[in-house]
């Protein structure tokens, strides 16, 4: 691995604007690694009874139509081990660990190989408003080499996973947040993160009650929240608002 070139590929992540940018950084990274696979997928808990996921992957099609359709996500033992845990994982090892080797997680990894993703190595990523997140790279390869393989790239997977997380979040929460707020949203919005009511809010940045349940309506909408507190939360946890420092 060039490290300049690698330095180079992280700085660049702050200027991409797009997924089909991420993307295409993302293969630039595996070129430099050479490695055939990569997966971001990002799991925010807007709601926690249907969390949303954003993925960037160059995973097979095939395999990834099957995963999504029947719902495999369910049985992955990569997806039980980044919901609760932070140090990267081999999935050799993942499936020899007693809480992640009953029949359908290995069924599901064997499934995997079929498709090519022989063996792999995941990253957990959490972020502070509360997203779970998972990079991870997958070779063609389940011998000993193949691990060595994953063992070598791990601490530029790393940097380049958390660095790639970071931009797509921010994409993802200005696309479907920030932006849609005018100026005086937000500013109705903050007061009522501080728990204060329509009224006190009216009184505070000097408009009428009605024009702040107007604006805090608005809020509401735009966030796709079901009522004022749920947007609050959602505001909060997207960095929508932030302190006053």
């Amino acid at each position: 691995m060039d490290s300049k070139v690698f330095l180079q590929l992280i700085q660049n992540l702050e200027l991409l604007k797009s997924a089909d940018q991420l993307k295409t950084a993302c293969e630039e990274f595996c070129q430099l690694l050479g490695v055939p696979f990569y997966l971001m997928g990002i799991v925010s808990q807007d709601s926690l009874y249907t969390p949303k996921m954003s993925v960037l992957s160059n995973y097979p099609e095939q395999w990834m139509e099957i995963y999504f359709k029947q719902e495999k996500h369910k049985s992955d033992p990569v997806v039980a081990y980044m919901m609760n845990k932070h140090a990267p994982v081999q999935w050799s090892q993942l499936v020899q660990l007693g809480k992640f080797n009953d029949a359908k997680s290995q069924a599901l990894m064997m499934e995997a190989k079929s498709y090519g993703l022989k063996n792999g190595l995941s990253i957990p990523i959490h972020s502070t408003s509360g997203e779970f997140a998972v990079f991870s790279l997958a070779v063609d390869d389940d011998t000993e080499q193949g691990s060595h393989k994953l063992n070598q790239v791990l601490p530029f997977a790393h940097t380049f996973g958390v660095n790639l997380f970071e931009r797509q979040l921010t994409l993802i929460t200005a696309e479907t947040c920030e932006s849609k707020l005018t100026t005086r949203e937000k500013e109705c919005l903050f007061w009522a993160c501080e728990g204060k009511t329509a009224w006190e809010i009216s009184q505070i940045i000097n408009i009428t009650e009605r024009t702040v349940l107007f604006h805090l309506n608005n809020v509401t909408k735009k966030l796709g929240a079901t009522n004022r507190q749920h947007a609050v939360s959602l505001a909060m946890r997207n960095g929508v608002i932030i302190p006053n420092v």
